[in-house]
């Protein structure tokens, strides 16, 4: 009766429609009172808005008062119920449904009467007949608390919902009855409490008019049963709040008047304040006024003094002025008389008293000193800030020198060496910025990986679609093939059914599962670190298998090196590429020959060329160029002497509305002789001229920045290319540029930049054909730039561009040698990042995320080329390809990625002695370190051979225990920051619901930063410098390092007759290099951000694709059924025709139809292949019915002699084209049944839509 109804508003709330009086959308006023007397009677309010209501307004006002009264029963009855059984029921809304299974009521029932309530019946899925007995409790409680039977309602009337507002009296009665009887509390009146938008009210008294029955009398329910139970009528009971409001209505007048004497008293009290601050301030004001005039006469008076002084002055200094020469004589005399008579005596003194005075000047002196002191010292504080940026202006000076002078040393003592030892120790903020480093890492794989999937999922949405549309043509002709001639046409052999029993679970716990489990770790560790059986396999499956096959391996090649997203991964992938170019190289015949030859490297080069600095050095290069273009709406560049003809027609005639005086059809020729087309096609050369110049000169400045990946490949393909074809050195560079650099890395951004997060998506949908077509002409003109082609002599305007071509071609090769040139020093630092020992003070191995599908595919992919990828019969390979025999398959591929700690089978004896003596180098560097920082000599040999003394031993310890300290505050920050992580990745799974691989995430998180000592080579020494019992002394701490000098010096990297010198020099190369590490850790920070920041925005894109295409696969679905196949009528007395009954006698016949048949009958067709773990012979006792009331949704259901096995099985059409799209001939449903899906869908189609 009263459905989608939300929880009434408050009467103060601001969204409230109830405050809303306008004449077409009435409501109820709640802000004109009550009913005098009467709380909660809402009363009408005389309108003086000059409107006129009419009785229509009136009545419809008094239906919607009604219906408001009514919602407000409702919401008593529900606090009260609430009130008895404890506990929340359902909204006022909703409470109807809530009450029609009679389980709220049996409670109520069980509240205040148990022994009527027997069990409860608590099913609330739907509505069921059983439900009756809940209700029947509450009858059986009324009865014997002695409710009259009049109150009663009837079971129809609330199970069928024929009279719920008799269902509330009753419930308003009974909590009369139970109230006075002390069983329960009173019921509160929320009459006028509550309030409703029009849309409830409105939505209320239209269930009550079809309902068709009376309000029962709410206010006189009291009274009423009273009158039954023949008890008198007790005065109603007022509340505090009641009382006082009817005070004050009936004392209004009175209230008004104290309100009025309160506010005149207030004034009046203002008045007096204001008055006295004014009177206060009258009397400051003449006080001014004499204080003024007594300064005036006190001055006047100052006046008169001082010139009557000037003139007694100026009298006596006449009189000195004429007798000067008199005065000065008689002064000389006496000032020399009385000078010679005081040095006769001081000087009498002084030699009296030397000792004194001697004593008294050096205290003076003592303490003008001090005050000097004192001064300078102020006077430093108080420049402070200039002192300091004085000082360390001359330390960073004097530091930059020393720094410099290091560098230039070829052999750096152990003195300059200390001064520097602070370079070495990580502060906090690179400690903060390699965790975050990390975490975006991380990040950034898995938004890579879910935006593959999402491309793979539009893609096979895509597919669906088509293969909906193909099926829909189709339907008609299924119809001629018998069930005879489909099953021998689309038969499934006993062999394939046997494949799929192959498939194993890598994420088993058992034997067999974890030993198949490592021996993928080891084929995966193989691939990835010897780049040469991926390079054959590609450089195979290339001149093989089509572009499915390319596909795959794309995908999981990438995924194999992590989407170089760490250096280590980024480096194994370039050295894949430089395997992958010697096999392309050693293939061709001429220089032409490598690019018309497409190899699938280069496929694997562009993704990888679009990711991370790759993308970000692109973007950072086109986007402004290409901004600044689709910002010039006017912008036209073309250039075809014929399309420009044909623009100018279009435009008269648009312009006049008559038809043009050129003629239409003319060849290019006659097109580029009209002066028109002249004028414009030079004007659009000039234009072209223009803007490839500027962004000529953008690539020319920002070549310095391209990133050391492009530059690697680029040079790879130079050097092979010229060791292949010597003395052509000039023309591979300018293919090597021009195709490669330029065609596939620089010319796609500008084309399509929305694929490159150049521009947004949004844009590039609004783009219009003239801006697309001036992207393509920029970027043809400069690909002719690059490689140095000018255009044919047909077009005179256009082969005036060949000059400009062969100039910028020259500005081009300049860049190609640059862009083909590879930074030495960083050559070496990818070369290390790729070494097996640079990861061995790592506690975690490399990881790789993949599908079992994908494993098994690749698994497949190698076996099937063994011969061409490894020939050697004893190759490692090999070896672990035979561990892993045979290939298995897969049945199910829909679980989350297995991830694949990598591990080593074959470490070389030469590999273990190199990692063994670089373990030992770091260990003994790291002592050396620790014993400069204590004590000094004149060589690194001559310290450790000295002695120690107590105050070195005391310096050592406190050296550690400051170490102790900030690894503490390392460990605490990592803590931190590995809790954030976790909230990161869990919230960034909510785009792929897979809790299993954000769990996944935040462990390998966990375990990357498990040890802060262990994140570089100088970040703690803490642990390093202790001994086995936890401590050490510097004694034992320089006989260790002497220990480790001598084994470096057996193996050969160190020697004595140099005082270990190797050892000094190697500690300042990584000093020097201290800085080149930290700004690339900041660029790849930056770089993955931005990376991360892109990734997103397209997953926004690639979810808004999806969302459109299932719009649409739901639009076929519904015009495949648009076409409804009655069929043919069953014969009677058949198990279809008895099936066709049921289903019309419940009222449940499907939409499209529903067929009842064997499991024996669908064996026999061929539908049907296996039951598992159930005979043939059975067959017969199993029925399965295929039912479809929605186009392309089909419900199976399985019954066992009558019993349903398990609830229905839901398929969708396009699922199963889509697997017979991907050459599966064999399904499993209902865990257990295979199914030959050819089969099946022919049936489908024969049933419900032919």
């Amino acid at each position: 009766m009263i459905s989608a109804m939300s929880e009434p508003l408050s009467p103060t709330s601001a969204t409230s429609t109830t405050f809303s009086t306008s004449p077409d959308q009435p409501a109820i006023p709640l802000d004109v009172g009550d009913v005098a007397g009467v709380h909660g009677r809402i009363r009408f309010k005389h309108e003086t808005g000059g409107q006129t209501r009419d009785a229509a307004w009136l009545d419809k006002e008094r239906a919607q008062l009604q219906a408001y009264e009514y919602l407000c029963h409702i919401g008593e009855a529900k606090e009260w119920i609430e009130a008895c059984i404890k506990f929340q029921i359902a909204s006022i809304g909703e409470l109807e449904e809530e009450l029609r299974n009679g389980i709220v009521l049996a409670h109520l029932a069980k509240s205040f009467q148990p022994e009527a309530v027997k069990k409860i019946f608590e099913d609330r899925t739907r509505l069921q007949f059983r439900h009756s007995d809940n209700i029947n409790y509450l009858f059986e409680a009324m009865r014997k608390v002695g409710l009259p039977d009049v109150f009663f309602f009837e079971l129809t009337d609330l199970y069928d919902k024929k009279n719920i507002p008799k269902v509330i009296y009753c419930i308003h009665a009974l909590s009369h009855l139970l109230s006075k009887r002390g069983l329960a509390p009173s019921m509160k009146n929320l009459v006028g409490q509550l309030t409703f938008t029009d849309e409830q009210l409105d939505a209320t008294q239209q269930s009550l008019e079809e309902a068709g029955v009376s309000m029962p009398a709410f206010k006189s329910v009291g009274d009423a049963l009273s009158k039954e139970l023949a008890e008198p009528i007790p005065e109603p009971v007022l509340t505090e709040e009641q009382k006082r409001q009817i005070y004050l209505a009936e004392h209004v007048d009175k209230v008004v008047r104290l309100q009025a004497e309160f506010r005149a008293y207030i004034a009046r009290k203002n008045y007096q304040q204001l008055l006295t601050d004014y009177r206060a301030h009258q009397a400051k004001q003449a006080e001014k006024k004499e204080k003024e005039y007594l300064a005036n006469i006190i001055r006047a008076q100052a006046l008169v003094r001082m010139h009557l002084q000037r003139k007694k002055y100026l009298e006596k200094r006449r009189t000195y002025a004429e007798n000067e020469n008199s005065i000065a004589r008689l002064q000389a005399v006496w000032r020399g008389r009385k000078m010679r008579e005081a040095y006769k005596n001081k000087l009498a003194e002084i030699h009296g008293k030397e000792r004194v005075w001697t004593k008294i000047q050096a205290k003076y002196k003592g303490r003008k000193q001090r005050r000097r002191y004192l001064e300078r010292t102020n006077y430093l504080k108080a420049q402070g800030d200039s002192v300091a940026k004085i000082q360390s202006m001359w330390r960073a000076k004097r530091f930059a020198k020393a720094y410099h002078a290091l560098a230039r040393l070829d052999d750096p003592n152990v003195n300059v060496l200390r001064n520097f030892l602070d370079l070495l120790d990580d502060t906090d903020n690179d400690f903060e910025e390699d965790t975050e480093v990390d975490r975006l890492r991380q990040l950034v794989v898995k938004r890579i990986r879910e935006n593959i999937t999402l491309e793979g999922e539009v893609a096979d949405l895509d597919t669906k679609i088509s293969l909906l549309v193909r099926n829909r043509i189709s339907l008609e002709e299924v119809i001629h093939f018998t069930s005879k001639k489909m099953r021998q046409a689309l038969n499934v052999t006993k062999s394939q059914e046997k494949d799929l029993q192959g498939a194993i679970n890598l994420r088993g716990k058992d034997k067999e599962s974890r030993s198949k489990r490592e021996h993928y770790e080891e084929l995966f560790y193989l691939l990835q670190t010897q780049p040469q059986y991926l390079a054959r396999l590609v450089f195979t499956m290339n001149k093989m298998s089509g572009n499915t096959a390319t596909k795959f391996l794309t995908k999981v090649v990438l995924s194999l090196y992590g989407y170089a997203q760490d250096r280590r991964v980024e480096s194994l992938l370039l050295s894949l590429f430089r395997e992958a170019i010697k096999l392309e190289v050693e293939d061709i015949t001429s220089l032409d020959e490598f690019w018309r030859a497409d190899p699938f490297f280069i496929k694997l080069v562009v993704d990888y060329t679009r990711r991370g600095g790759n993308a970000d050095y692109l973007r950072n290069l086109a986007q402004p160029f290409v901004k600044s273009i689709l910002n010039n709406q006017d912008l036209n560049l073309e250039t075809e002497p014929l399309a420009i003809y044909r623009t100018l027609i279009a435009a008269e005639e648009i312009q006049t509305g008559k038809k043009s005086q050129r003629p239409y059809d003319v060849t290019s020729k006659q097109a580029a002789e009209d002066p028109e087309v002249q004028r414009i096609q030079v004007q659009h050369i000039a234009k072209l001229k223009q803007i490839t110049g500027e962004f000529v000169s953008a690539l020319s400045r920002s070549t310095k920045d391209m990133p050391f990946g492009l530059r690697y490949i680029a040079r790879q393909l130079k050097e092979a290319l010229q060791k292949r074809f010597p003395g052509n050195d000039d023309e591979i560079v300018r293919l090597v540029g021009g195709n490669f650099i330029y065609y596939r890395y620089i010319s796609p951004a500008i084309i399509q930049p929305e694929q490159f997060e150049v521009i947004d998506m949004s844009v590039a949908s609004a783009l219009s054909p003239t801006q697309r077509k001036n992207l393509a002409e920029i970027a043809k003109t400069l690909h002719q730039m690059s490689v140095g082609k000018g255009f044919p002599n047909d077009d005179p305007n256009l082969a005036e561009l060949n000059p400009y071509i062969s100039e910028k071609f020259k500005t081009f090769m300049t860049i190609f040698k640059e862009a083909t040139t590879v930074d030495a020093e960083l050559e070496d630092e990818y070369a290390e990042a790729m070494s097996e020992y640079a990861s061995m003070a790592q506690k975690q191995r490399p990881t790789v995320k993949l599908s079992s599908g994908e494993i098994f595919q690749l698994h497949k992919t190698l076996v099937e080329n063994l011969d061409d990828v490894a020939d050697d019969a004893k190759d490692n390979l090999r070896l672990v390809l035979a561990d892993l025999s045979p290939v298995p398959t897969v049945v199910d591929d829909s679980g989350p990625e297995i991830e694949l700690r990598l591990r080593n089978r074959f470490p070389t004896l030469e590999d273990e002695r190199d990692a063994r003596v670089r373990l030992l180098w770091n260990e003994a560097k790291r002592y050396i370190m620790a014993v400069i920082r204590v004590q000094t000599g004149k060589n690194l040999l001559d310290i450790l051979e000295a002695p120690v003394t107590e105050k070195e031993e005391s310096i050592f310890q406190e050296y550690l225990a400051l170490e102790a300290q900030q690894l503490d505050a390392k460990k605490e920050f990592q803590s931190r920051q590995l809790n954030q992580s976790r909230d990161t990745l869990n919230a960034s799974g909510s785009m792929t619901g897979s809790s299993q691989g954000l769990a996944g995430s935040v462990n390998n998180l966990a375990g990357a930063r498990n040890s802060v000592g262990s994140r570089g080579l100088y970040a703690s020494q803490s642990s390093l410098l202790k001994g086995e019992g936890g401590s050490t002394t510097f004694f034992s701490l320089k006989r260790r390092a002497l220990e480790n000098m001598a084994k470096l010096e057996a193996e050969g990297q160190v020697t004595k007759s140099n005082q270990y010198q190797d050892m000094l020099n190697s500690i300042a190369k990584d000093m020097l290099t201290k800085s080149r590490r930290r700004s690339r850790r900041r660029k790849e920070l930056l770089s993955l951000r931005n990376t991360l920041k892109n990734l997103e925005e397209k997953a926004v894109y690639l979810e808004d694709q999806k969302k459109s295409y299932h719009d649409y696969i739901s639009a076929c679905m519904s015009q495949l059924g648009n076409k409804k196949h009655k069929g043919k009528r069953p014969l009677p007395f058949t198990r279809q025709y008895a099936h066709q009954r049921a289903l019309a006698k419940s009222g449940k016949v499907p939409k499209f139809g529903s067929f009842k048949y064997t499991a024996a009958e669908l064996h026999r067709k061929g539908v049907l292949i296996s039951l598992d773990d159930v005979s043939p012979s059975k067959y017969g006792q199993i029925t399965l019915t295929i039912s479809s009331d929605e186009a392309g949704i089909f419900n199976i259901e399985a019954a066992f002699f009558g019993v349903k096995m398990q609830d229905k099985m839901e398929l969708r059409l396009e699922d199963l084209l889509a697997a017979q799209y991907n050459n599966e001939t064999v399904i499993t449903l209902m865990e257990g049944a295979k199914i030959n899906l050819n089969l099946l869908i022919f049936l489908l189609n024969k049933k419900f839509y032919v």
